[in-house]
């Protein structure tokens, strides 16, 4: 488990989700992203301020809710490209993912990624690292199923 940023779609997605999803192919920030009903993809921006000790939550540990977020606003990240996202149907239920594409900032479509689209995982009980992740950095790391999925075929 890593960080994420997640993401809220305001265009109905292809298989009827409405759960909560995150990415990690943006900073991975723990931010917030929004497709809107638009088909712009915009991020979540503000300002941060130091919290008085007094309002912290716990005395004992005070670097936890040093800081809140101010001045919220969204920015249009005219992004070109694709980008992976998903969720599941709480602890243990079925998984949701879905590829994006965007061009020259508007989206063109949003797919349901095949459950067979990753290659088989080398990883092994003892620690040995996995031969992908979540997040595609090279295009041998898909499946033609992955690659078509976003257009990369």
């Amino acid at each position: 488990m890593g960080m994420f940023d997640h993401i809220h779609c305001e265009v109905p997605l292809p298989d009827g989700f409405m759960g909560e999803m995150q990415t990690k192919d943006f900073d991975c920030v723990l931010g917030t992203l929004l497709i809107r009903a638009n088909g712009r993809l915009m991020i979540e921006e503000c300002d941060w301020e130091e919290v008085p000790l007094e309002e912290r939550p716990n005395p004992l540990l005070p670097f936890v809710g040093s800081r809140r977020a101010i001045n919220k606003r969204w920015h249009d990240l005219d992004f070109h490209g694709c980008f992976w996202f998903y969720g599941s149907e709480g602890a243990g239920g079925k998984w949701h993912e879905y590829a994006a594409r965007f061009a020259h900032g508007t989206l063109e479509s949003i797919d349901v990624v095949p459950k067979d689209s990753y290659l088989p995982s080398t990883a092994s009980a003892k620690g040995g690292n996995a031969q992908h992740s979540t997040v595609t950095t090279a295009e041998d790391d898909l499946t033609p199923a992955r690659r078509d999925t976003c257009g990369l075929a």
